[in-house]
């Protein structure tokens, strides 16, 4: 697993993505899927006013590989963003 913060900017940012595989694929062989939280009126904190959207990934095989939270700073604990701050990037493995 690893993991990846953006912090937020004045242009955006405030994105983490955590990858669950052990490799990811490259860009050209996944599956996203955008889900975005729905309001329930009346509840005093819902989903929707801390995270923003969710991208999930899916390798070829239909299977969850990687996931990116949208308004990071308001939904995950700090301790995970400042460890996810800190890593780098793998390079994506390539199919043989």
């Amino acid at each position: 697993m690893w993991t990846c913060y953006e912090r937020k900017t004045e242009t955006g940012g405030d994105i983490a993505y955590i990858l669950l595989a052990d490799d990811h694929p490259g860009e050209a062989a996944i599956k996203t899927v955008m889900v975005e939280p729905l309001q329930k009126k009346g509840l005093p904190s819902s989903a929707e006013d801390t995270i923003k959207s969710l991208i999930l990934e899916f390798d070829s095989e239909d299977r969850l590989i990687a996931i990116e939270v949208w308004g990071a700073s308001t939904s995950l604990p700090k301790s995970f963003l400042e460890m996810a701050t800190r890593e780098t990037r793998p390079k994506p493995i390539r199919p043989k």
